[in-house]
């Protein structure tokens, strides 16, 4: 199992007026090879819950409200008096909202071997990994490596700050609004980069507000609402619950609102669908069927 969550509560400013609950015993199991989605909406505890995978929210182990929690990430103890924090840096990546935001460097290569230099691995291994990590992201290592990050596009500082991350192969890579701020052509390009990088980076834990995506992406879905979790989901049981999605003020997949749209018109189709070939196929299938029957 790549992450075992039991009874996880965390209180913000505890004991003041300002007191705020953001996790209230959150239990949560990702399985290895998960595309795992987060959804809900703004102060649900998703970020929260997503900065104690790698432990830059320590679990509040002195906290009454923490006496019977647990938490394992990748193996990793984390209510232990002293967790593996190396290791578990080396096992779990974690890309930001915005990560570009991030970057420092002169060049990019320096930027993306950042994290492995701090692992303490040799020079020469650290530029093999450094070289495939900027591949991986579909930059050519020639072309970029010894330009300044900051005069990269858009797009490209994205991709540079995810190869930062991924240059040490995670087992665990946690992304955050992954596709934030970007264009409809950027967004579908770095979903299609994340797919790819998946091969290498076995789980996946995506936190969005873009149903799409997380139709598109996930196999699974943790819905957090007021800090808690209200259930987990296939995408396809998630979002026939309709009520739901509403009453957290997300929205339908375009794609299965569209569907809906044709099925409520009189075209026999599946409402349900969650992807853009999916529907596409659907409607092939009926057009076909109607040339049938008008023969």
């Amino acid at each position: 199992m790549a992450v075992e969550i039991k009874n996880l509560s965390y209180v913000y400013n505890p004991k003041s007026p300002f007191e705020k609950r953001a996790l209230d015993n959150v239990s949560l199991d990702i399985a290895d090879g998960d595309f795992f989605g987060i959804i809900g909406h703004t102060g649900s505890g998703k970020s929260t819950l997503i900065s104690h995978l790698n432990a830059l929210t320590r679990i509040q182990t002195k906290s009454r409200l923490n006496e019977n929690a647990s938490l394992k990430v990748c193996g990793i103890d984390l209510t232990a008096k002293k967790p593996d924090l190396k290791g578990l840096r080396e096992k779990v990546g974690m890309v930001f909202q915005y990560p570009e935001y991030q970057l420092f460097a002169d060049t990019v290569a320096d930027d993306v071997a950042y994290g492995a230099k701090n692992l303490g691995l040799d020079k020469d291994e650290i530029a093999v990994k450094v070289r495939e990590a900027i591949w991986r992201v579909g930059l050519d290592y020639d072309d970029v490596a010894q330009r300044s990050p900051f005069e990269l596009s858009g797009g490209q500082k994205r991709r540079v700050a995810i190869a930062g991350v991924i240059v040490m192969r995670p087992e665990l890579l946690i992304l955050d609004e992954p596709t934030a701020g970007l264009d409809p052509k950027g967004k579908k390009e770095i979903l299609e980069l994340i797919r790819f990088v998946k091969q290498t980076c076995p789980t996946v834990v995506m936190v969005s507000h873009n149903m799409d995506e997380v139709a598109e992406c996930c196999n699974k879905v943790a819905v957090l609402g007021e800090g808690r979790v209200m259930g987990v989901f296939s995408p396809e049981k998630l979002f026939a619950e309709r009520e739901l999605i509403n009453s957290l003020g997300l929205e339908l997949p375009t794609v299965t609102e569209l569907a809906a749209y044709l099925a409520n018109s009189g075209i026999d189709i599946d409402p349900s669908v969650l992807t853009e070939a999916e529907l596409v196929a659907r409607l092939k299938l009926y057009a076909t069927g109607r040339e049938n029957i008008e023969k």
